[in-house]
């Protein structure tokens, strides 16, 4: 098992750092190639060993980095090379006699302790360089990293981000006022502007449901309580709208005098309602739903809301100046910002990310150019990849990178480990594995890792091998940062598999039967 988990760990580790290479795999079932550096995507690809046993140790490994690009998308490799280092060095002192069960108790000791100092040495990402940097780690991309680094500046941490291909080879970016939330116009008959397929309005009455209008009776009762406010103009966010609604609302724009438009919001059950309560708090809609027994004639002049302008297109609305009440929209931002403090699902995570952006307003797109399309789907990707990393960093801070981090915490886990006993061996054998990420690096980059690592202890705490300059640099100050959670979940992560790995005892195979033709 332990060769199976150490082989697919090598495979990775020679995609750590800025030189590290590219994977070359070939497709299924085809005699293309293609190439990959991206650790979450080499393990979908790797399907088997040929031996079974070594097989499920290649699985294992394969579970650890999983698990690290969906929590967090980044990290994948350095758990994977943490993974390794700590069961090469555990396997090592059970050779010698060493109780497994001890060890273990030591290296979970060992982790406390590290994951203690890095707590310590994590600062705030304010810095834009810093945040360049963090960008710069994930996209490889300088100029990419500058510009993301320069629209988390204006757009704040929450800042809806949307990587957009560009045209040409450059890469630039533009700000839009209000908030965006993925959805379409119900009906090509019920747009303002065909040629660009779009519904616009400017200072529309705004209506919040999540049910279906039906009946033509359903919508020309949301006409009269337009007219009987004082409006003009009336739009409909709803779940969906039957035909004969539909011919109801059309007829009703060229009779006048109120113009009617309806949009829908795209995802689906729970998270489609969360939308539209967050859209009806920003236009000061009531929320009225299906699930609470509620129906069309339940809607009063009360509960219309209002906005500046909404815009409706085949994929999102955008509302501006929306004329809610600023201080629930505060609250129930606060709200969900404690809600991201208690959530550990990445993609729960970046939901709430995703809410928290549009109810602060303000929209931010990044146009990605390249030299053919597959290139610039592939930046385009990656850009999105970074934009989520940087999030992570903005919530719970930074430390050195380019695993100075790790080597850091190594005084505090030798510190700990007190006396000869196995426990004590289980934490210095962590201790020695989180030299790793600083040896891989350096490999990579054609430097023996081994004097890169002493060079590194010699010039103190924040020190690490700086690639682009081939020389050992404080990281800080070279803008080489990685977010703190993702650290401290590679590190996790890494120690879990190898723990489970050293501690399995015996491993249940099903048989595979023979085939036969016969019965």
């Amino acid at each position: 098992m332990r060769r199976g988990f150490d082989t697919l760990a090598r495979l990775l580790s020679l995609t750590l750092g800025p030189r590290g290479g590219n994977i070359v795999s070939q497709r299924v079932n085809t005699s293309g190639f293609e190439p990959l550096d991206d650790g979450a995507t080499i393990v979908r690809r790797f399907t088997d060993l040929p031996d079974r046993v070594e097989n499920a140790g290649a699985m294992m490994m394969r579970h650890i980095v999983w698990h690290m690009r969906e929590r967090f998308g980044d990290g994948s490799v350095t758990a994977a090379v943490l993974a390794r280092g700590i069961a090469r060095e555990l396997h090592r002192l059970i050779a010698g006699g060493a109780d497994p069960v001890l060890l273990q108790r030591g290296l979970e000791k060992g982790v406390a302790a590290a994951v203690a100092a890095l707590e310590e040495m994590s600062v705030p990402l304010t810095e834009p360089e810093h945040v360049a940097g963090v960008a710069r780690a994930v996209i490889e991309d300088p100029r990419i990293a500058q510009l993301l680094a320069e629209m988390i500046d204006v757009l704040g941490p929450y800042g809806n981000i949307l990587i957009q291909p560009g045209y040409g080879l450059g890469h630039d970016y533009g700000f839009r006022e209000g908030s965006r939330f993925p959805g379409e116009y119900i009906s090509r008959y019920l747009l303002s502007d065909k040629f660009r397929h779009l519904a616009a309005l400017d200072e529309p009455h705004v209506v919040v449901a999540d049910f279906h209008f039906q009946e033509p009776g359903h919508v020309l009762h949301l006409l009269d309580l337009v007219t009987q406010a004082g409006g003009d103009s009336l739009f409909i966010i709803c779940k969906n709208m039957w035909e004969r609604a539909i011919d109801t609302l059309v007829a009703a724009n060229r009779r006048g005098p109120v113009t009617t438009y309806a949009a829908r919001i795209k995802p689906v059950e729970d998270l489609r309602r969360d939308m539209m309560r967050d859209f009806a708090l920003l236009t000061g809609a009531g929320f009225i739903t299906d699930v609470a027994g509620m129906g069309p004639h339940d809607l009063t002049a009360a509960g219309l809301g209002r906005a500046e302008r909404l815009v409706a297109t085949e994929t999102y609305l955008s509302v501006v100046g929306g004329g809610g009440d600023a201080p629930a929209v505060e609250a129930q931002t606060a709200t969900l910002q404690s809600r991201l403090d208690l959530v550990e699902k990445r993609a729960e995570r970046e939901l709430l990310r995703e809410r928290i952006g549009r109810l602060q307003g303000g929209i931010g797109e990044l146009r990605v150019g390249a030299y053919t399309e597959s290139e610039r789907n592939a930046l385009v990707e990656k850009a999105a990849h970074a934009v989520k990393v940087v999030q992570v960093g903005l919530e719970g801070g930074v430390v050195p990178g380019g695993g100075a981090a790790y080597l850091d915490v190594v005084p505090a886990v030798e510190a700990a480990a007190c006396g000869h006993s196995e426990e004590a061996m289980g934490m210095r054998a962590l201790a020695r594995a989180l030299e790793e990420p600083v040896r891989t690096i350096a490999a990579n980059a054609d430097a023996y890792g081994p004097l890169v690592v002493n060079a590194c202890r010699e010039r103190g705490p924040g020190y690490a091998y700086e690639v682009g300059q081939a020389s050992v640099r404080d990281m800080v100050q070279a803008g080489i940062v990685d977010p703190t959670l993702v650290v401290k979940a590679a590190l996790k992560q890494a120690a879990s598999g190898a723990a489970m790995l050293i501690s399995s005892e015996a491993l249940v195979l099903p048989r595979t039967p023979k085939e036969s033709y016969r019965p």
